[in-house]
């Protein structure tokens, strides 16, 4: 068939422009809360494509396979082999596919162009193993179903596996997918790649299996017969690898820090963020020396990697912070990363401590307390500034106990509440 005339009859051509438009309305504001690394970026552009992409590919693979059968056209004719058919068929919409992806890196690279480094190659690869997979699925089922039937039903269900997972339980199913927006990545985190591993395993065991129920005119009985079971093996080791992770799919990142020195004081900062270093530096280093002087031991390095709170302080300068913002974040990161659940005592207290502790910090740091109002609310305002009145020896007895009771639930919070 002539390249013209064969791609004038493939239905991609007609359906996919209309699901470019869907593809944008799925990345629209999203782009503008993305992350300053192109790991985000990544997740964001391959989840908008997925969602946008996987749902119409699989119903039109659905009506492609069922327009060979009642042409004629079978898996096991001899001119060529079952694989070739198939590659013919579904070329025209992973084409458009690709290209709806590229697109979506284009808008993205408006956002993250001056931003150090590169997509992520393994979220992408995994994206396209998604989009072939349910590509080849649709293709097999129209092989045994009317387009009345079966255009609809992988029109929805793939559109449902994709969705809703999100809002499911338990929550490890929306990392099965390959929507994984909302999953990954902060800038100091990475993808944890057990989440990759265990879509590529599901995705590529669908593909495998739907090739062979399609072409089954010409295989013997076993190889049938896996294509059911190679899933169900597959299900399982997929869930092995993702059931542990949560609600997210990342973990601490540790690598790809820039440091510079700045009078005895060594501060790091991620490569993306590199453009901000010296400033960071500068408006770091005076709320250093003024935390210290309450009673801290002075740090060598603060750092937006790990630390250990005593020889490093850890903060995180997100794009545009103000110096209030960076010394608030510095305080914030002597807190645990959530509140502690304590039986015993009130959430309240609890509550009441953690947002204390960070803001007696801030105002150690050189932040005025009404700077915090927004922060932690005017009672707790009020609260510092009574602790503030306190003598120096006072104040660092009372954010000890304070700080201790955030990761200890035998330890009472000390003056945390004007009641």
């Amino acid at each position: 068939m002539p390249l013209h005339r064969w791609l004038r009859s493939a239905a991609a051509i007609y359906v996919m422009p209309f699901v470019a438009v869907y593809l944008v309305v799925l990345l629209g504001d999203g782009l503008d809360f993305v992350e300053d690394n192109w790991r985000d970026g990544t997740v964001k552009a391959t989840s908008a494509a997925v969602l946008a992409f996987a749902p119409p590919m699989a119903a039109i693979a659905a009506w492609e396979s069922w327009r060979l059968r009642r042409a004629g056209v079978h898996p096991g004719v001899s001119v060529r082999g079952p694989a070739t058919i198939m590659m013919w068929s579904l070329l025209p919409m992973l084409g458009c596919a690709v290209l709806g992806m590229l697109a979506a890196f284009g808008a993205l690279f408006t956002k993250l162009g001056d931003v150090p480094g590169t997509p992520d190659l393994l979220v992408i690869v995994t994206a396209m193993l998604v989009l072939s997979a349910w590509a080849v699925v649709g293709f097999a089922a129209g092989r045994w179903l009317h387009p009345a039937v079966g255009v609809p039903v992988l029109l929805v269900m793939a559109w449902f596996w994709l969705a809703y997972p999100v809002a499911l339980d338990p929550l490890w199913l929306r990392h099965l997918t390959g929507y994984n927006d909302g999953a990954c990545c902060r800038t100091d985190a990475v993808f944890d790649n057990r989440a990759l591993a265990a879509q590529a395993i599901l995705a590529g065991s669908l593909l495998v299996a739907a090739s062979l129920i399609w072409s089954s005119s010409r295989r013997p009985v076993l190889l049938r017969a896996s294509a059911v079971l190679l899933p169900l093996c597959a299900m399982l080791i997929a869930i092995g690898l993702v059931k542990n992770l949560g609600p997210y799919a990342e973990r601490p990142r540790s690598a790809g820090l820039i440091c510079r020195g700045y009078s005895q004081l060594q501060v790091c900062v991620w490569k993306e963020r590199r453009k901000d270093l010296d400033r960071d530096a500068r408006l770091i280093y005076p709320a250093v020396q003024k935390i210290s002087a309450a009673g801290l031991p002075r740090p060598e390095r603060v750092t937006e990697g790990p630390a250990d709170q005593k020889t490093s302080w850890s903060f995180v300068a997100a794009p545009d912070s103000s110096g209030v913002d960076l010394v608030v974040a510095l305080a914030g990161g002597f807190l645990p990363s959530k509140e502690l659940d304590c039986s015993k005592r009130s959430a309240e207290r609890g509550g009441d401590a953690y947002n204390l502790v960070g803001a007696w910090l801030a105002v150690k740091g050189g932040v005025e307390p009404a700077q915090l109002v927004g922060k932690v609310g005017d009672e707790n305002v009020a609260m510092i500034k009574r602790v503030l009145a306190t003598s120096e020896s006072v104040q660092l007895s009372w954010f000890k106990q304070n700080l201790a009771s955030l990761t200890d639930c035998n330890i009472e919070p000390r003056e945390v509440s004007a009641q």
